[in-house]
């Protein structure tokens, strides 16, 4: 963000390298000296950039603080390649909002989903009907946690699998009656099966 020559530099190269679109995510600027998101996004479309995502926080915030979505609706009327906006997003209601607000083309979820995938079946289904659908049960948490378990094992072995699903069990099980408990007995677990004996006891 503190170079836009070098920005140019690295997007055109790649674009000329590959027959993939390039697209590049951006913040608002590298601190409250340097916003230039704008200008940021306009290099990189003058690059070769087939699109940019826009996070509303400095890299020097990281995700303190609100999400400022005023420059992502700056950068998506300043440039003609499609904006993807970021920050903040944690519900369908949110991501219609920045949509509205902001004229982005597109939304960028992280943060919003993690412990929380049904995060995109609401946003769907709000943009479609202007209605919430239901909360997932305890039973379907519960269940999206063992699948996800069972992939995670399937992709990185059952020592990292298990230790990196540690934290995604705290993202899923936030909010509901005993979870500091659960979190802490999960933190001791070596295997699939020993995640599923607690999740099964404590989750009815």
């Amino acid at each position: 963000m503190k170079n836009p020559r070098l920005v140019y530099d690295i997007v055109s190269q790649t674009a000329k390298a590959i027959r993939k679109p390039v697209t590049v995510k951006i913040r608002k600027g590298f601190d409250d000296s340097c916003i230039n998101a704008v200008e940021i996004a306009r290099v990189i479309e003058e690059a070769g950039g087939a699109a940019v995502a826009v996070h509303g926080r400095t890299r020097e915030e990281y995700y303190s603080g609100k999400a400022d979505w005023e420059i992502i609706r700056q950068v998506e009327e300043a440039v003609s390649i499609p904006v993807i906006g970021n920050g903040d997003v944690t519900s369908g209601e949110r991501a219609l909002a920045m949509r509205e607000q902001t004229g982005c083309d597109g939304v960028m979820i992280g943060r919003g989903a993690q412990g929380n995938p049904w995060i995109f079946r609401e946003l769907v289904e709000y943009e479609r009907t202007g209605a919430l659908p239901p909360r997932p049960s305890k039973q379907e948490i519960k269940d999206t946690m063992l699948r996800h378990a069972r992939l995670q094992i399937e992709f990185k072995g059952n020592y990292l699998g298990i230790r990196e699903m540690r934290k995604h069990v705290a993202w899923y099980t936030k909010g509901m009656a005993g979870s500091a408990k659960l979190r802490d007995e999960i933190n001791k677990a070596e295997s699939y099966e020993e995640l599923e004996e607690l999740l099964n006891a404590r989750i009815r």
